[in-house]
């Protein structure tokens, strides 16, 4: 397939053709092109930095906070530069893998934020709000252990899942849409009057149309995955992250952890009935 085609001209001719044999070589001619694309997944070290004045480096808070002025962590591109649709779609599909699977890049925002305690902490404190090096350590320590637990809790909620099977659940994704799909004409009305996407690029409104498709698709999986019903609204378990169906604001965990915890709770209140025997 040419690599200058348009994705319009791609679904024209896949539901145009007039055989599954021909359908199939457009659709794995459409898959090459995908992941051979440029636009790779790639998780690097980002830094959240900042410089401790000079004249500020022989102070107590100074010298702590230049400890902490350099904070790690991983990150991917989210974003591409290039306007084709081939790198566009591939970067919504590189996208849904940091977010559902990635365990190792964690970037919600309350987590980003407790990341940013040190620097928030030192703009305060270079702007005359008073803080001793005692309440500086306690809170930067604070944040620390917090932005660990939420990273872990974060990590829970992410599904075991290889880039190699992730391509071919994608893969199966892109087939059901392909099969969907319709001819971007069959969309306007058939009216006298300027269809509603004259404004779009046609390869414009089929990548939003593949995106916002593949994000459906993955939402149904995930549901799938954790036995939740398909139009059933969901939230997650406060231990472990798994998705439980949201029947009410007293479910707040999913059956192997609500049983895990049924049990700690009648362990704890068994010790506390010893120790109350005990003092009598």
């Amino acid at each position: 397939m040419n690599t200058d085609k348009y994705l319009y001209d791609i679904v024209e001719d896949y539901t145009m053709s007039s055989s599954e044999e021909e359908k199939e070589e457009i659709f794995r001619d459409f898959c090459s092109l995908l992941w051979a694309d440029d636009n790779k997944r790639r998780v690097y070290t980002r830094t959240i930095h900042f410089t401790v004045k000079p004249n500020l480096l022989d102070t107590d808070a100074g010298q702590l906070f230049n400890a902490w002025s350099s904070v790690s962590y991983k990150g991917c591109k989210s974003i591409s530069k290039e306007t084709n649709w081939c790198s566009l779609l591939r970067q919504k599909i590189n996208n849904l893998y940091t977010r559902y699977f990635d365990k190792e890049v964690i970037l919600n925002k309350d987590y980003m934020d407790l990341l940013k305690t040190p620097k928030k902490l030192y703009l305060k404190w270079i702007k005359g709000e008073y803080m001793t090096t005692e309440e500086i350590t306690s809170t930067l320590y604070t944040a620390t252990e917090k932005a660990s637990e939420l990273r872990l809790f974060y990590q829970m909620q992410k599904i075991e899942l290889s880039w190699i099977d992730y391509k071919k659940l994608i893969e199966g994704f892109l087939k059901k849409i392909l099969d969907n799909c319709k001819p971007i004409d069959l969309y306007e009305p058939e009216k006298t009057y300027n269809s509603i996407y004259d404004f779009m690029n046609e390869d414009n409104f089929y990548v939003r149309y593949f995106s916002k498709c593949l994000t459906g698709y993955l939402v149904m999986w995930q549901k799938q995955h954790y036995h939740v019903r398909e139009h059933q609204k969901y939230k997650r378990c406060r231990l472990c992250g798994a998705l439980i169906e949201n029947t009410g604001n007293r479910r707040m965990y999913c059956t192997p952890c609500a049983k895990r915890k049924m049990a700690a709770d009648a362990r704890l209140r068994k010790h506390r009935q010893r120790r109350q025997n005990v003092t009598k």
